[in-house]
């Protein structure tokens, strides 16, 4: 056991064993079983194996630069489907994409949770195979909302315009150009203002003026009123929702546009809508789910793994590959995930390093050799003893 275990020493999940023994004896001596006093007279038979434990006790986390290894913190193990059929359990989280997209373990086992469906994934399915795929998709969204903080010029002669250019896109994810153009009208304190884009939509509902007071602050459209535009008729058959624009912000509300005698300028324009995008890279967060960063700036989860508790873990039966099956003893696996019902978090781009104590180990060691050794005397003396005796018998 021992040798076993410091050969494993750099094992990627694996959980050392121990040994205990028990003594056995023999209740009769010479026909007579108890003493003169009526205690027991009992003669030790020398020992024999009492139980082999294995130790379930956290290794140490090593980083690994490789996105799909997870090491587990807790207790519980991941879920394998070998290829052979059943399932299989394991700490050692070295986890890697074959060439079909599936998450899959050093011998090919699939890994096995929940995959994502339209962005969303539910536990409350039956697990799968973990598929990652690398064409996934984020969909693009369509603008719902601008904003563009700009200063208008309050000493600007009448006449002068203003333009503030803002992205924005469609149903379909097609960039376009919203143009804000503020033209300073005879009304002190008064801006015309107009609002067009590009692609063929006609913009309509954007204020036709908008007035400030004599400090510079907008009156018109009065605290806390947002305007709604509607734009229709693109070119390309796309669609767009109502945009709203924030021309107020905030509790109490505050106005993004402002009046003072300064160039007009604007210093930060706003969108909240989104081109589809692809998958650059992946990333698996604590509660065991890869989560996908797209292109477009958007992270979507991709899949969960799943994570399996035991009512009595020494119950399993090793399996070799750095894996476990499941005993009566063991009991039925609770599978569930990562971070709920007393199960692991799961930490990315780690590996869990073997639990074995070199030094425990070589300690182990040493008391065995001694223990051997002293055996050993026992048995030469004992042939001592009897080489005498038959020495005296032949005398």
């Amino acid at each position: 056991m021992i040798g076993n275990n410091l050969a494993n020493l750099n094992t990627v999940g694996y959980k050392a064993s121990s040994t205990s023994f028990q003594d056995l004896y023999n209740t009769a001596l010479g026909g007579a079983s108890t003493q003169g006093n009526g205690n027991p007279m009992q003669i030790g038979l020398g020992s024999g194996l009492g139980s082999v434990a294995q130790d379930f006790s956290q290794g140490s986390p090593q980083a690994s630069g490789t996105v799909t290894n997870m090491a587990l913190q807790g207790p519980g193990f991941f879920t394998l489907k070998p290829a052979a059929g059943g399932e299989a359990y394991s700490r050692a989280g070295n986890f890697t994409v074959d060439k079909q997209g599936y998450l899959v373990d050093p011998n090919g086992a699939n890994v096995m949770g929940w995959n994502a469906v339209a962005g969303k994934v539910n536990t409350n399915g039956t697990v799968a195979p973990i598929f990652l795929n690398p064409g996934a998709t984020s969909p693009p969204s369509a603008t719902a909302n601008i904003n563009n903080v700009t200063n208008l010029d309050a000493s600007a002669s009448t006449g002068t315009t203003f333009a503030t250019p803002i992205s924005m896109f469609d149903s379909s994810g097609a960039s376009h150009n919203l143009l804000i153009t503020y033209t300073k009208a005879a009304t002190p304190g008064t801006w015309n203002t107009s609002a067009t884009t590009d692609g063929g939509a006609t913009v309509t509902g954007y204020p036709a003026t908008i007035q400030f007071d004599t400090l510079g602050n907008l009156t018109s459209p009065p605290s806390g009123t947002n305007p709604t535009l509607t734009l229709s008729g693109w070119s390309n058959g796309a669609t767009s929702p109502a945009v709203t624009a924030k021309i107020w912000n905030g509790n109490p509300p505050v106005s993004s546009l402002t009046s003072y005698s300064q160039s007009s300028s604007t210093t930060a324009t706003n969108q909240d809508g989104f081109a589809s995008g692809s998958v650059s890279s992946v990333s698996v967060d604590q509660n065991g789910v890869l989560v996908g960063t797209f292109t477009n700036g958007q992270t979507n989860p991709l899949a969960q793994v799943a994570v399996t508790t035991f009512a009595n873990s020494n119950g399993l039966a090793k399996d070799g590959s750095n894996t476990w099956t499941t005993t009566l003893a063991s009991g039925t696996p609770n599978v569930g995930t990562a971070n709920t019902g007393g199960r692991a978090t799961v930490l990315g781009s780690n590996l869990e390093n073997s639990n074995v104590d070199v030094a425990t180990e070589f300690t182990k060691l040493i008391i065995n050799q001694n223990g051997y050794q002293a055996n050993s005397r026992v048995i030469t003396t004992a042939n001592t003893l009897l080489q005498t005796v038959i020495g005296l018998i032949q005398g």
